[in-house]
């Protein structure tokens, strides 16, 4: 499967949510929080089943768990270190400045700029993980650009600048997996990244979301996710 179409449509995932934000779902957070279990369901399950054992079996071997855990804390030091105040979903607080919508803008494009990576890193292992890996980012950049837009919009930049904001994560997306597809980087290491950087979205910033919706839709919506991964695993050809 060819990267040059690929990584182009995840980063129209990150457009399509900050253009829902802005055109349908301001005011209507419960939509994006059962998106977000889905999204967290399938990253989990992707991440435990395919792209751990993918990453130990590559050159490197054991050591590469090192780079699990490294963009893991990666991660972290994105979204947490670098802005003051994030997380996913519609942003409510009010009393924010400009400067923490540029500084949260900065987090996501790191972080979107390791998803282009582990597109083009998927893809060359020359299995099905590349599609896998594939439709769990564009499942979480949706959720991703909805955030940017939200917190853009409450921080006073208006609908064009929200769109902006999306348009530069769905950017720093293709310049990674550019960047991954000339200079091919170590498979065991970026996977292990890719690994650290899902199970970090999946347990602490997209299932925080979903759990904030009542009732059993929150187990519906992270189920959902996991059925989604394994009915793909199954229809893709799995080949070494």
């Amino acid at each position: 499967m060819s990267l040059y179409w690929l990584a182009p449509i995840a980063s129209l995932a990150t457009l399509l949510g900050g253009w829902g934000v802005v055109r349908f779902l301001q005011g209507r957070a419960q939509f994006m929080r059962l998106l977000s279990g889905v999204a967290a369901g399938y990253l989990l399950s992707v991440t435990v089943v395919r792209i751990i054992p993918e990453c130990l079996e590559a050159k490197g071997g054991e050591a590469n768990a090192f780079w699990i855990l490294a963009g893991y804390l990666l991660v972290h030091v994105m979204e947490h270190g670098i802005t003051l105040h994030f997380h996913y979903g519609e942003e409510t607080h009010k009393d924010g400045t400009p400067l923490s919508g540029v500084l949260a803008l900065v987090g996501l494009s790191l972080h979107s700029l390791m998803d282009g990576v582990a597109i083009a890193a998927a893809l060359s292992t020359h299995s099905n993980l590349g599609p896998l890996v594939l439709l769990g980012i564009l499942f979480h950049r949706i959720p991703e650009g909805g955030t940017i837009a939200s917190i853009f919009l409450v921080r006073g930049f208006g609908n064009r600048g929200a769109l902006l904001a999306a348009g530069t994560l769905a950017l720093a997306a293709l310049v990674g997996s550019a960047g991954q597809s000339l200079l091919n980087l170590p498979t065991g290491p970026i996977l292990g990244l890719t690994a650290g950087l899902a199970l970090y979205v999946a347990s602490s910033d997209l299932l925080p979301e979903v759990q904030k919706v009542s009732g059993l839709r929150s187990t519906v919506a992270l189920l959902s996710g996991v059925g989604i991964f394994l009915l793909s695993a199954r229809l893709l050809p799995h080949q070494h």
